[in-house]
Parts: C-alpha cells; structure tokens; sequence
C-alpha cells in the first residue's frame, strides 16, 4: 500500500503540474497565431538542449549512489552531486551568455537577444532544483513533492493567463516559465540544505561524473532524435507545420504524463530492488507491468484523442489528430526501452547505454538530412519509428547481457493484441461518424480493454484496494 499510495501523490502532483499546461493549449493556440506558436516550440526546443546539458547526468548519478548510501558518505554525496549541478549551471549559462549573438544568427528561427536569456533562467534553474526534486522522490516524500509542483504549475499558468491577456504574446509564455521556477528554488532550498549539511564537497566528483557524463551522452543522442525533427521541420517545411507537429506532440506527452506515478516511483528505486531478494524476478516483472501500462493508456488515447483534438482545437491544427496516432505508438516503443534496460544500470557505467544512444542518433540525423526534405511530417514519422525501434532492440539486447532478467514476454504480447483488437474494431464502427460521437464510442472502447487487461491479469488488481473496497461495502450493508 506504501508504494500504491506514493504512486497516488506523484499522480495528483503529475497531472496538476503537466496537465494545467495541456489545460492551456487551445487557450494559447487561440491567442497566438500559428507562427508564433512555432516560434514559442522553437524556443521550448532551445530550452531543451540546455536542460540536458545543464543536467549532466548528475541524476541519474543519484539514482545510482545515494540510494544505497548511508550516513555522512550519503550527505556528501548529496552536496557534491548539488555543487555540481550549481557550477554546471553557472559555467552554461554563461557560455550561453557570451555566445548569444552567434546564437541568434545561427538559430532557424528569429528571435530577440532578451527572449533568450528570458528562457535561460528557468533552464538554468531546472538543472539545480532537480537534485531536491530527486531527493524527495527517494525519500518517499511524494506528497511534499506533490505540493509543490502543484504550486510552480498554477503560478505558472495563471501568470501565463494573464501576460497573454495584456498583449505580451510570446514573451509573457517565457516570463511566468522564469518566474514560476524562481519560486520554485526558493521554496526547495531549505530542505536541499537539510540533506546535504555544507555546500561545495567535491571528493566524490569522479565517480559521479564517470557515470553521469555516458548518461549525458546519450540524453542528448535522445534529443537528436526527439528534437532535431523539429528544428528540421522550421527550417526545410515552416514554422506552420512545426507548430501542427508541435501540437501533435504535447498531446501525445499525456502518455508520458500518465505514466510518470509509476515511473517516479521505480525508476529511483529499481538498483535497490534490483539488490533485494528475489531482486532479478521482481524487476523483471515490475518492468513489463510499466510497458503494459503504457500499451493500455496509448489505446485509450487512440481511441479518443484524435477526435477530442478535432473538438477543442481550431481548423488549422485538425491535421493534429493523425500525427497524434503515430506518435503514440512510437511512444510505446520508446516507454518499451526505457523498462527493459535495467542492466544497462546494475554496474558501475552507463557507456552501453551511451554507445547505443549513439547510434540511434547518427540514424535519426542521417533520417532527417534525407527524408524531411523530401516527405516533410512524414518523414519524420519514419525516422521517429525506425529510431526508437531500434534503440528498443539494442537496449534489451545489452541489458540482457550485462543483467539477465527473466521477463514474461506473453504478457506485453497478450497487451498488444488486445489493443490491436479494440483499436481496429473501433475504427471500423466509427469511420463515418462525427467526432463527439467517436469520442464517446472510444471511451466505451477505452473501457473495455482495460476490463480485458484486468480480466487476463496483464496488470493485476492492486488486492488491498479490493479488500479495502469489500469492506466498506459490507460495513455499509
């Protein structure tokens, strides 16, 4: 039950935090014309790279050491990892800072010197409120978490709400990002202080980093081939049909969205379960559950986004709903890699991961130079899907080796054909339908497949729920 109501808290907190954000997007494409809604994805984009690069890997780093650390090592550990991330952020942003001009010219998109270092504060900030962020998440502190995500996300829409309602278009989307993450550290700091006791340790800075740095490699192989699409696509299509792709890809975010209760709570904790008894079956088994999860939520996705997209969003993003489909289903490939690469975490490195995040890059890049130009969106599909898949492959093949787990393969292949089945028979029910009414047939459809998953035990009841829910009905009699 700890673990089921921890999962609770990171849902309410996920949800509020990532879901006011989807809330706003027919809000703000009402407000903002087509092309500055390209311009702001185009900046997200830019925000990105620095959050990757800003982060250095030092989390994953976390995730590795100080969770099986104790004592005074463990605090060192914490205030070298959070020293780290202070000078790394410091020395970044101001590279950026002295590079600007160069910045601006090279971009595909204009924008004003103010705009990007407006958008560098709360991606510099980001890099150093991780490390408490993470910390909570260890220390099963999900409703303190919950809390105070929940606050930087409302702060930060409603100050959104209000800039674009005074005409500051674009810029008032990048004042409330600073301003809410400002506020953000400010109410972090006093417990990272509590955790760490002194700032500036550095001792432990060679193992951190020896791990940290491959992660980093591949974080930002990941971004080249979930993020160069889209500066391919402002510069060989328009930044139109960025914003119709950009739209596409938020919605499809709510998969991840959905999925992050789960993942924040055993992404920090799989090494020590890993190390525990039965550690090798219980992995194994808690991974497929998080690729059967996210198999269950894309279907109910693609089975009523498409049409909710074709209701709320105005006529020039309804070409969004196709591009919605596909990048579900690329999303549950790459979900699939993430739960199935446990090995590439047991050691002491992460290069495998690294080397193999490499190469789907160099594939992604080679993807883009040769079939955006030609095909546009769909060559970016292609590429996306050919990536992924690959990347799904070599992970599991190199986690297996370096840390055999002894997965249940008939279950994920159970979760998919049941999917398949309700997502092709609702298709052919609905075809010719109008969008409310496939929006409600895809919630009955919704319905039913997870009844299915329930009814073969592809994700299992959570039992002390059941009797929980017994009594309380036979209280009640």
């Amino acid at each position: 039950m700890n673990s089921l109501k921890q999962s609770a808290y990171y849902a309410i907190g996920i949800l509020m935090m990532k879901g006011v954000s989807l809330i706003m997007i027919p809000y703000i494409t009402h407000k903002l014309s087509l092309a500055e809604y390209g311009s702001l994805e185009a900046l997200v984009l830019l925000a990105d790279i620095g959050t990757i690069l800003f982060s250095f890997g030092i989390v994953d780093a976390m995730y590795r050491y100080i969770g099986t650390a104790e004592g005074a090592e463990k605090q060192q550990l914490i205030s070298n990892c959070f020293t780290l991330s202070v000078i790394v952020c410091v020395v970044g942003g101001s590279l950026i800072g002295i590079s600007l001009p160069w910045l601006i010219h090279t971009l595909p998109v204009t924008f004003e010197s103010y705009q990007i270092l407006l958008l560098l504060i709360p991606t510099m900030i980001d890099g150093a409120i991780s490390i408490p962020l993470t910390l909570m998440r260890m220390n099963a502190m999900a409703k303190r978490f919950c809390i105070l995500n929940v606050i930087k996300a409302l702060v930060q829409a409603m100050m959104t709400f209000v800039l674009l309602e005074a005409g500051f278009g674009i810029d008032g989307v990048l004042i409330s990002a600073a301003c809410s993450s400002l506020l953000l550290l400010m109410c972090l700091l006093k417990y990272q202080w509590s955790q760490m006791g002194t700032f500036g340790y550095l001792g432990s800075s060679r193992l951190i980093l020896s791990f940290g740095l491959p992660v980093l490699v591949g974080g930002a192989s990941v971004y080249m081939i979930n993020g160069l699409d889209r500066w391919f696509l402002a510069s060989f299509v328009g930044v139109e049909q960025l914003a119709i792709y950009a739209v596409s890809a938020k919605f499809a975010l709510i998969l991840g969205l959905a999925l992050q209760p789960y993942a924040l709570w055993w992404f920090p904790n799989r090494v020590a379960i890993l190390n525990g008894v039965n550690g090798k079956q219980e992995c194994a088994d808690k991974a497929v559950l998080g690729v059967n999860i996210a198999i269950l939520l894309a279907t109910a996705m693609i089975l009523t986004a498409p049409s909710f997209v074709t209701l709320i969003l105005p006529t020039t993003y309804q070409s969004a709903s196709t591009l919605l489909v596909a990048l579900l289903v690329i999303g549950v490939i790459k979900n699939a890699g993430d739960y199935l690469n446990l090995g590439c975490y047991s050691g002491d490195s992460s290069k495998a991961q690294m080397w193999i995040q490499g190469i789907c890059a160099t594939i992604a890049v080679i993807g883009y130079f040769v079939l955006v130009p030609i095909w546009g969106l769909l060559g970016v599909i292609l590429v996306l899907t050919i990536a992924y898949t690959a990347r799904l492959m070599m992970l599991y093949k190199a986690s297996q080796f370096l840390e055999f787990l002894p997965y249940c393969h008939m279950a994920w292949l159970s979760a998919l054909t049941i999917s398949a089945l309700a997502i092709s028979t609702h298709w052919l029910i609905t075809e010719s339908m109008s969008a409310p009414f496939q929006f409600a047939t895809g919630i009955i459809f919704s319905i039913l497949t997870m009844a299915g998953f329930a009814k073969f035990s592809i994700i299992p009841l959570p039992l002390d729920v059941l009797r929980k829910f017994k009594l309380i009905r036979h209280s009640a009699i």
